[in-house]
């Protein structure tokens, strides 16, 4: 069975988002992502010169529930200037002809 780390984890979730930030390129209508809870099933695994490894647990590997752990990460995803990340394109939405 392939082992996943936590830092690849984070990493791919890193790489769906850009991904659906690009997708939504020429869209109109924005979206500002906000927190992100990534929750996993993880084995923690002491070794002898790495210290402590956390594996991300396949939901099929058959692991039991007594040496699995359950790790949350919240993330609030944010551009390199500390802007958060929206979704479509970079142009202002003009108002609707009512005001709104």
């Amino acid at each position: 069975m392939e082992r996943l780390g936590l830092t690849e984890a984070i990493r791919m979730m890193r790489s769906e988002l850009s991904e659906a930030v690009a997708a939504a390129a020429d869209e109109k209508l924005r979206f500002e992502v906000g927190e992100i809870e990534l929750e996993f099933q993880v084995v923690v695994e002491l070794s002898g010169n790495a210290g402590v490894k956390f594996w991300v647990v396949d939901v099929g590997a058959g692991a039991s529930h007594s040496q699995t752990h359950v790790v949350r990460v919240p993330l609030r995803p944010v551009l390199s200037d500390g802007r958060p990340v929206l979704t479509g394109a970079d142009e202002e939405i003009p108002p609707a002809p009512d005001g709104r």
